[in-house]
Parts: structure tokens; C-alpha cells; sequence
């Protein structure tokens, strides 16, 4: 006599094949143990389980551990037996919108920005070398000294009475005209960040208008254009 074991935790068959029922070692007759039956369970095919039921086989779905995606983005993973994907289920994510897409990639180009900003303008101050910061808190000191500058020059000032900071945070004097000098280059280096992201902005909203997926993703920070 064969036996079929059901499994404690879903009521499914444990080897459709079933096993010997162990023998009685008084009565030396089969028994059948606790958890199993002498009923065959069916045949079942794929993403189906047999579990057992008031006393008798069933075939149920069994989609476990299928993960399947919904239109709106959403992962889902079948963990119960019984339950289907929806007919309009996705085998994989779906793209992302393309307002999505491009609010991303306009996230992706502030990031590099405000990278670019941070790294400063590499530049030779009283002859060593430094970095004029070019943080958007940089920006408005880099102003007041350009005018600061002007004013000077305008009074015929030449000497070195002009103090400047530089990230290596070391104070050095300079006349009007290196001062003028020094902030207007890192005032440009500035607007040639910003101008190199408005060019890509740009470029993913012309994207975005025409619907065009590959345009939108194509833009980067490095590279060129159209």
C-alpha cells in the first residue's frame, strides 16, 4: 500500500509519488500515519498544486513566488496558493512615464551642477596655486569684490590691499585689477555651469514635447548636446 504525505504548513502533496505505508510493528499490517492518505492526488501541470481538502485532493493555482508587475509601476510576488496574476499582469516593470523620466533626469542635471559648482574654479592667486570657490553661497562674496574692485581701479589703487580666501583657506592680497581679474573668470566659470545645464534642461524638454523616450534618456551631463 502506498501513502501520499500532505505537507503541515499548505496541505500539499510532498512527493506525488507517494512512499511504502511503514509498517505496523504489532499488527505487522501497513498504517497510515498521521498527515498522509492512501488517496492518489492528480495529475497537475504547471503553476497548479494539488492540497488537500475536506478529505480529498483539489487542484489549486499555485503561482508562488511568481512576481509579476501592474500598469501603474507597482512589483507584486504571489506568496499563497489560489491566487493568479491578473490578467493584465506584466512580466516586468514597466517604463517609467515620460514626465517621470524627465523630472528625473532634470534631478540628475542639478546634482552634476551643483558637483561642478562645489569643485570650484582652479586658479593661480598671488601666484600659487588654490581654488576660488563657486558655491551658490561664493556667488554673492564674488559680486561684492568684483564691485569693490571696479570701485578701486576706478580710484587709481594698484597696490596689493585686496584680501581673498581661497579653499585652501589661506589669506593673500591683491591689487584692484588681479581681484577684478580673479572674480570675474570665476563669475564666468559659473555661468558657463549653469548655461551647459540650461542647454540640457533644454534638451529634455524638446524631448518631452516630441514624446521621445530615447532623447530624454540620451541626455547626460558630459555630453553633447543638440
Amino acid at each position: 500500500m502506498r501513502i501520499y504525505d500532505i505537507n503541515p504548513n499548505d496541505d500539499t502533496i510532498i512527493n506525488p509519488k507517494g512512499r511504502p505505508a511503514p509498517i505496523d510493528p504489532m499488527r505487522r499490517t501497513p498504517r497510515i500515519p498521521q498527515g498522509a492518505t492512501i488517496s492518489k492526488p492528480p495529475t497537475t501541470s504547471e503553476h497548479e498544486a494539488a492540497r488537500w481538502s475536506h478529505e480529498r485532493w483539489e487542484v489549486v493555482p499555485d503561482w508562488r513566488g511568481h512576481v509579476y508587475w501592474t500598469e501603474d509601476g507597482q512589483r507584486h510576488e504571489i506568496t499563497e496558493l489560489g491566487i493568479e496574476p491578473p490578467e493584465d499582469a506584466l512580466n516586468e516593470a514597466p517604463p517609467m512615464p515620460l514626465s517621470d523620466l524627465a523630472e528625473q533626469k532634470r534631478r540628475e542635471i542639478n546634482t552634476a551642477r551643483d558637483t561642478e559648482l562645489v569643485k570650484g574654479l582652479p586658479y593661480e592667486i598671488a601666484g600659487e596655486q588654490d581654488v576660488v570657490q563657486t558655491r551658490p553661497q561664493d556667488q554673492i562674496n564674488l559680486l561684492g569684490l568684483r564691485a569693490k574692485a571696479e570701485a578701486a581701479r576706478e580710484e587709481g589703487i594698484t597696490e596689493q590691499v585686496m584680501k581673498f580666501r581661497g579653499q585652501k583657506n589661506v589669506t593673500r592680497y591683491l591689487t584692484p585689477n588681479d581681484m577684478y581679474a580673479l572674480t570675474t573668470a570665476a563669475l564666468a566659470h559659473i555661468e558657463e555651469i549653469y548655461d551647459h545645464s540650461w542647454e540640457r534642461k533644454d534638451a529634455i524638454k524638446v524631448a518631452l514635447e516630441a514624446e521621445d523616450r530615447d532623447g530624454i534618456e540620451a541626455v547626460e551631463w558630459n555630453g553633447n548636446q543638440p
